[in-house]
């Protein structure tokens, strides 16, 4: 097989968005991916502000609904609370077409695609990184970025990503009336109490629902009866069909862990960036992407190899505030209600969303209310 400046194996958000700007900058890149496109991808599918801004193209044909609102519910109260907060609008897309469309992105930008090819092992010597598919090639090139999830195959041939994670369940609900989708198509919802040191969500998409729960905690046992739980506490949601429930583990990054070594970078699940707090992954994948092009390809240019600045960098942009963000997940869960209930609140979160400002912000607004 040919050999390439840069390999980048998972063909996510992350692994796309570095692909591209690796072929754009004239590196010669090839984009492993152990399943073919469009592939169904287990996401609430929300593409907020600040992801839109990291993206430099049009995706709105992918735009199936724009939710402006927010319902939060607590298991234990009748009432709920609903916002239409200023600033918001999250763009609700299919994972199997967003990530189709980047991919394509990368392949238009001169990136290699090979589909349906998975890697098995990892291999790092002091002049490349070999890769090893399960066809039995071996690829070889200077620098390999994980892009391939919270299980990666790269970050544990390079001895890195060890941080622990959460687990969570979803599933597309197809109401059996249309226009339920009309009258709840403009709002998430978002549940609390349905589960330990959790949520439930409900996202409007074009013709169903993604409805899901999820945790912290690394083992949930009864998390499908849990799951259910959350699912029947909406009428709208009845008698409704329900595509096959699918489950995965979230992973969240120790402050200490490294992302990189000299022939190898980890990006998005790959480096464990998932937010601890809300568990989003779709902006933390993009931007250590592009963190990651911008450092790596350069010192790819000019010294062959890597430093840790890219380490340094990621830590200095992203996973300094997860801190932050852990001890707001502790205030935040202890009582959902008091401060969802709180327009102050509702206001940091979304300036939040939009990443505006920072976890270390929206915690000393906890503390205020």
């Amino acid at each position: 097989m040919d050999r390439y400046d840069c390999v980048i194996v998972g063909a996510g958000p992350g692994g796309a968005t570095f692909a591209r700007k690796s072929a754009l900058g004239g590196f010669k890149t090839l984009l492993i991916e152990k399943e073919s496109f469009p592939r169904a991808k287990v996401c609430g599918g929300g593409v907020t502000p600040a992801i839109r801004h990291l993206l430099d193209f049009d995706h709105s044909a992918l735009v199936e609904r724009t939710v402006r609102g927010i319902t939060f519910l607590s298991r234990d109260e009748k009432e709920d609370s609903t916002w239409y907060p200023d600033g918001m609008a999250v763009d609700m897309v299919s994972r199997r077409e967003f990530d189709h469309h980047l991919v394509k992105q990368a392949v238009d930008a001169g990136a290699v695609l090979a589909e349906k090819t998975k890697v098995i092992s990892v291999r790092e010597s002091t002049r490349s990184v070999t890769v090893v598919t399960d066809r039995g090639d071996e690829i070889s090139a200077p620098i390999v970025v994980g892009a391939d999830g919270a299980r990666s195959v790269v970050a544990g041939g390079a001895g890195l990503g060890r941080g622990y994670g959460g687990v969570a369940l979803e599933a597309e609900v197809y109401p059996r009336d249309s226009s339920v989708l009309e009258q709840h198509g403009d709002r998430a919802v978002f549940g609390f109490g349905f589960i330990p040191r959790g949520y439930g969500w409900v996202f409007p998409k074009k013709d169903h629902f993604s409805v899901g729960i999820g945790t912290t905690r690394a083992r949930m046992p009864g998390l499908v009866s849990l799951y259910r739980q959350f699912r029947d506490r909406f009428d709208f949601l009845k008698e409704a069909g329900e595509s096959e429930r699918r489950g995965w583990f979230i992973p969240f990054c120790r402050d200490s862990e490294s992302m990189n070594t000299h022939r190898i970078c980890l990006i998005g699940d790959s480096a464990h960036l998932v937010d601890p707090f809300s568990g989003e992954g779709i902006y933390y994948a993009v931007l250590s992407a592009a963190i990651a092009a911008e450092i790596v390809l350069e010192e790819l240019r000019e010294k062959g190899r890597l430093s840790q600045r890219y380490t340094r960098e990621a830590r200095k942009r992203i996973t300094k505030d997860y801190g932050y963000a852990r001890w707001c997940f502790d205030i935040f869960y202890a009582s959902p209600s008091f401060f969802y209930k709180k327009a102050r609140v509702i206001r940091a979160l979304t300036r939040l969303s939009n990443k505006e400002i920072r976890y270390r912000d929206i915690f000393g607004e906890l503390r205020k209310a």
